[in-house]
């Protein structure tokens, strides 16, 4: 009887166990790490995918992501940035090293916050006082839809540009 007990268990906690490290290494917002072409900056994020939900829009209306509201900008733990070199962005320097990127997604501006605290998991606010900086940036209505969020590295001839994309919602935060 007491084996019986002893096997029962063993293979719960082996099934425990395999499931978890399926879960582990098997996300259903896989990490990623994008660099810019210099390598000099890079951000790491994990990426949701839309799954026909409603991403951005009004709380009453179930979006994902609400206006207005704090969101961590992507999945799972926060966003974050590593830089190797001073970037300027909205006339501020955000100086070499590695900082959480939280968002407040509105329906025709987001403002983008560069925090110092990169410790934590992200489900809520970090405390504003280690903001190091913010910019607003405009929305761009894309004309196809990205299905999974999707941060990318972009260049004009003015400025070097963080993208963030998903759905139909594209901002660019301007750095040099």
């Amino acid at each position: 009887m007491k084996k019986k007990i002893l096997y029962t268990l063993l293979t719960i906690l082996a099934v425990f166990i395999t499931y978890a490290a399926y879960v582990i290494n098997n996300p259903v917002s896989p990490l990623e790490t994008v660099s810019s072409d210099d390598s000099d900056v890079s951000i790491t994020y994990s990426r949701p995918f839309k799954n026909d939900r409603l991403i951005f829009g009004n709380e009453s209306d179930e979006a994902l992501v609400p206006y207005d509201n704090y969101w961590r900008t992507g999945a799972n733990r926060h966003t974050y940035i590593e830089n190797n070199r001073d970037l300027s962005i909205d006339g501020n320097t955000l100086f070499p090293g590695k900082y959480s990127i939280y968002t407040i997604p509105g329906e025709n501006e987001w403002e983008v916050f560069f925090n110092s605290n990169v410790n934590y998991f992200g489900v809520s606010r970090p405390n504003e006082s280690d903001d190091i900086l913010s910019v607003k940036v405009p929305v761009v209505k894309l004309l196809n839809e990205i299905e999974q969020f999707t941060i990318e590295f972009e260049n004009d001839s003015i400025f070097n540009y963080i993208s963030l994309k998903w759905d139909l919602t594209k901002v660019m935060i301007p750095f040099k």
